[in-house]
């Protein structure tokens, strides 16, 4: 048979958003509405099973409504005869003794959460047998956890699902406790499939053509770093090998931009050149660069743009030390030229990495002088 699922991962339910003010309960609900767009997406592609790698929620002991949200959209599949498999991850691991996992049932979910793999669990599905291979996080694992996913001589297919790090990648230092395991390791193994969890951008694992593993990364964004369209992946395993589709499935899209503001007079200007990127689904990290000729409250600016947005964060990295303005006052027989002169003597003598808190000195002293004027 071919076997098809949806593999997704790392979808955050319960988290908290707290840098979002009033719009953190949006945000959260986004992530519930994310997780009912994964279940429409098993349904609608007819997939066989509904498999999460790790972190279906944000920490052990989730809300009551968004669990009951999650066992009504995993009902939701049973009722169509899909299996759902889910894996604790490192947010919703089982350590705490009241965790998620150990007090509440998943409507027709395979729970793979014993400490490690003494022998895989085998499910059938139109006759064949599916073998699957995953243990929960501990933060006292060891790698001795990872001999349990060899493949046993058994008919049918095998899947692995593994929420740990793979060495080497350029997304995050691994640790210790994030479980690192290589690619040697995975091709090792002998599984059809490892569906992963932990890293949150999309990645395919491969030896040469040969598919060997996924990570689908955040479905729905949580922080910079995580940008632009989220994926699921949808997995078709085959006689003649295996092959991942990425399905988009985001709402709302992190991006991170940057704007030069060089020869731009006003905050009139500055405002409209950022306007320019508006959309209301986009939560939009927007770095200023270039030389300022006039001091700008970023505050008051950010006040100005932020309905354009979902969310806006504004950095401010512009240089008034080259401008022509600060030379002209750096001239003056005023209290600010006195400011300005003692600064840029400053910046002789301090460390490299203590410039940005003079910039952002004189930044809030000529804003503020400029008020008083």
């Amino acid at each position: 048979m071919d076997l098809k699922f949806l593999h997704t991962a790392d979808i955050h339910l319960d988290a908290s958003f707290s840098s979002l003010g009033t719009k953190e309960s949006i945000r959260r609900k986004d992530l519930l509405d994310c997780f009912d767009r994964l279940i429409n997406l098993a349904i609608k592609n007819e997939v066989h099973l509904f498999v999460v790698a790790g972190d279906l929620f944000d920490h052990p002991r989730p809300s009551a409504s968004t669990v009951g949200k999650v066992q009504a959209g995993l009902q939701r599949l049973s009722d169509r005869g899909i299996i759902p498999v889910l894996l604790p991850g490192t947010h919703d691991h089982i350590v705490a003794p009241d965790n998620i996992y150990h007090r509440t049932n998943f409507p027709g979910a395979v729970l793979l959460d014993a400490p490690q793999v003494e022998s895989p669990t085998t499910i059938t599905i139109a006759g064949v047998d599916v073998h699957l291979y995953g243990f929960a996080y501990h933060p006292r694992h060891s790698s001795e956890a990872l001999k349990g996913m060899k493949r046993h001589q058994l008919n049918g297919v095998h899947l692995g699902l593994l929420h740990g790090s793979l060495k080497g990648s350029p997304e995050w230092d691994h640790r210790p406790k994030d479980l690192p395991f290589t690619l040697e390791d995975i091709k090792g193994w002998g599984l059809d499939y490892v569906a992963l969890g932990h890293y949150h951008n999309f990645s395919v694992l491969r030896d040469g053509d040969k598919v060997l593993a996924c990570y689908p990364g955040t479905p729905e964004g949580r922080r910079f770093g995580e940008n632009g369209s989220r994926h699921c992946a949808l997995v078709s395993v085959k006689s003649d090998g295996v092959s991942v589709e990425k399905l988009s499935v985001n709402q709302r899209v992190l991006k991170e931009e940057t704007l030069d503001i060089t020869g731009m007079d006003n905050e009139d200007e500055i405002a409209e050149a950022a306007r320019r990127l508006a959309d209301p689904n986009l939560i939009l990290r927007l770095t200023l660069t270039g030389v300022l000729e006039r001091p700008f409250e970023i505050d008051q600016l950010r006040e100005r743009c932020e309905n354009d947005f979902f969310n806006l964060e504004l950095r401010d990295e512009t240089d008034l030390f080259e401008s022509a303005l600060v030379r002209e006052i750096g001239e003056e027989d005023t209290v600010r030229g006195l400011f300005v002169r003692r600064v840029r003597q400053l910046l002789e003598k301090v460390a490299p990495e203590e410039t940005p808190i003079l910039e952002e000195a004189l930044r809030e002293v000529l804003v503020r002088f400029s008020r008083e004027r």
